[in-house]
């Protein structure tokens, strides 16, 4: 499979989350994957605030991180805090973000947090096909 020049990484950053702020309506995605839960709650919105104005119009941010089952959990050793998916709910409201999906990592060992990754969007996802079908009624009506 052939790729363009024009679809592929070209930039890496080695930057805290904290100091990093993207190129304005430059990405079409920004992937974070497994370090999010080593910022505190401010600290996480104050990112995605900064991170919002360096996707394109429809951009995503796709969230890839371990679930607690509820609440949090601080592990000691590597100061790190596994949220809920209620828990991460909260704080994408507070960044003014939307979950347009989500879907659950497979095959991982049962004893390890499991894993969920978002699709998020700064603009409310439009559903398709979620209103209810009208439905005709059984009832005796005049033929003409």
């Amino acid at each position: 499979m052939m790729v363009s020049g024009d679809h592929k990484a070209v930039n890496f950053y080695c930057t805290p989350l904290q100091e990093f702020t993207p190129d304005a309506g430059r990405y079409d995605v920004i992937w974070i994957q497994w370090c999010i839960g080593h910022l505190a709650d401010d600290d996480f919105v104050s990112f995605f605030e900064r991170a919002k104005a360096g996707l394109k119009p429809g951009g995503f941010f796709v969230l890839k991180e371990n679930l607690a089952r509820s609440g949090f959990v601080l592990d000691n050793e590597d100061k790190s805090l596994t949220r809920s998916h209620v828990y991460f709910k909260e704080l994408f409201n507070r960044c003014g973000l939307h979950i347009y999906e989500m879907k659950d990592q497979k095959g991982f060992p049962d004893e390890l947090f499991p894993v969920r990754m978002y699709a998020l969007t700064t603009e409310i996802p439009k559903r398709v096909g979620t209103s209810r079908p009208k439905r005709k009624s059984n009832r005796p009506a005049i033929i003409k």
